[in-house]
């Protein structure tokens, strides 16, 4: 039961009495109690440590009527039944022909904040494709976990699947999302999650909000974490600390890095390997996504269509935004003119739907919203992987970013980061990590003003690694790493 929420409590033992509300818990459950049996716990515990007399009792709890002492005698009997009075605890002695004394130790307990409407949880947008062992994964870990981490590249789905995971979970306990896009790391992000929960704007809004989150038992979805990461993991902490109830999910394009996170990573769809055919193809969640987005998921295109849409979905890499800004262009363009003009994603993939957020409209915006995460060092790094095609090895990417200004050990760190952030795919093989840059990370850093300037003796020095890379332009004094953004 949740407890009156602007009433001063009377505690004792495991138990709190609210007057004015006549309502009696213990544990935080409601206790049955009779009226007159009510007017005496609450006559005796405003005379906690002293004797009331028994005439003085019935004159309170029957002000009109003319009552035997008897009756007072059940009522007690009663009450002490309802108290466990005797059990480990004693709360009312019998003074012997004189009446009854409250004897247990009593406190009060301010009132809570009144209960605000909790953030509305918006419905998942659309059908989900091949992911209900990845929903299934991430109620797990909620379960059994208070801190759940979802992360992956931009535009893999991670919002539609986090909203999937609390609708199905809403029946177990409350829940409540926040959008985090709009906040900024200077403070913004407590401040962004107070004003969904109405809090008034001012000051420091925390003790307030642990407040509040102390209420009841939470779900709390903390949605596109990844440009205010440290914020949240530092909040993070903190709530999870002052709100023993509250559980938190978080979707990011990498992790928090905070106390008790569980991670779990959100993989792109499947794709059809490219010896794929007939009902093979129509069995991969990326194509199954495609023709559903398209409008062709009633009638599948002929074999030869089909050819064309898994090259569609191979050269995005099976992420769904991808996908669904691909078959938005089946307007404009036949299924194979659409796999050929997708060597040049970031002109092809925009206008996506008008009530998504503006880094989801287009293939371009998504990765410049990864972009703004990476530091100087990371940017730079990134820009020269960028001329490697396909899979590289650490090697490669040593030979290709080091620089005087750069050291081996800097690329090891940047190629480790642009993993976390999801800008990077690495795997293990028997001639040991394999690394590429996700779809459209590569083309969209080669888009990027200043990068075709190494291109061409990068090449040179990835096909002769024994050929130094040319020295680039002197960095300003003391400035190692400091490389101008020009993004």
């Amino acid at each position: 039961m949740t407890p009156p929420a602007t009433e001063w409590a009377v505690c004792f033992g495991p138990f709190r009495l609210y007057p004015q509300q006549r309502v009696l818990l213990e544990h935080g459950r409601s206790v049955r109690l009779g009226s007159r049996a009510f007017d005496i716990l609450v006559t005796l515990i405003a005379h906690a440590g002293a004797t009331v007399a028994k005439a003085d009792l019935m004159a309170r709890v029957w002000p009109d009527t003319v009552v035997e002492e008897a009756n007072l005698r059940v009522h007690v009997a009663a009450l002490r039944k309802a108290l466990h009075d005797g059990a480990g605890q004693r709360y009312i002695d019998s003074v012997a022909g004189r009446g009854y004394t409250f004897v247990a130790p009593v406190s009060d307990e301010a009132p809570v904040a009144p209960a605000a409407t909790l953030p509305a949880c918006p419905p998942p947008p659309g059908a989900l494709f091949g992911r209900a062992a990845d929903v299934a994964t991430v109620v797990r870990q909620i379960t059994a976990h208070r801190l759940v981490t979802l992360i992956g590249v931009g535009g893999v789905g991670k919002t539609a699947l986090a909203l999937t995971v609390v609708r199905q979970l809403a029946s177990r306990l409350p829940c409540c999302a926040v959008d985090l896009a709009a906040a900024s790391e200077s403070g913004g992000v407590s401040g962004v999650l107070a004003a969904a929960f109405g809090l008034p704007a001012g000051g420091d809004p925390l003790p307030t909000l642990q407040a509040r989150l102390r209420a009841q038992p939470l779900l709390l979805l903390l949605d596109n974490c990844e440009h205010v990461v440290d914020a949240v993991a530092a909040l993070a902490e903190k709530l999870l600390q002052e709100a023993p109830g509250l559980t938190i999910l978080a979707t990011s394009r990498e992790a928090l890095r905070a106390a008790g996170e569980r991670v779990v990573a959100l993989t792109p769809l499947d794709c059809p390997p490219p010896e794929a055919r007939g009902a093979a193809l129509l069995a991969a969640p990326a194509v199954a996504l495609f023709l559903y987005r398209a409008g062709l998921d009633g009638t599948p295109p002929s074999d030869a269509d089909m050819e064309a849409v898994a090259r569609i979905c191979r050269r995005v890499d099976g992420i769904p935004l991808a996908l669904e800004l691909a078959a938005a262009r089946l307007d404009l363009f036949h299924v194979h003119e659409l796999a050929v003009l997708m060597d040049d994603p970031l002109h092809l993939l925009k206008g996506g739907r008008r009530t998504a957020p503006p880094r989801h409209r287009s293939w371009r915006a998504c990765l410049a919203w990864s972009w703004a995460t990476l530091t100087p060092v990371e940017e730079t790094v990134l820009r020269r992987l960028a001329v490697l095609r396909g899979e590289f090895g650490l090697a490669a990417a040593s030979r290709v970013a080091t620089d005087t200004m750069i050291d081996s050990a800097d690329v090891d760190d940047a190629v480790a980061a642009l993993h976390a952030k999801s800008l990077l795919a690495a795997r293990h093989t028997e001639d040991g990590l394999r690394c590429r840059l996700v779809a459209g990370a590569r083309e969209y850093a080669l888009a990027l003003a200043g990068c075709a300037v190494d291109a061409v003796a990068v090449r040179c020095a990835v096909a002769r690694p024994g050929l130094p890379l040319p020295a680039r332009a002197p960095l300003p004094r003391g400035g190692k790493r400091l490389i101008t953004r020009t993004a």
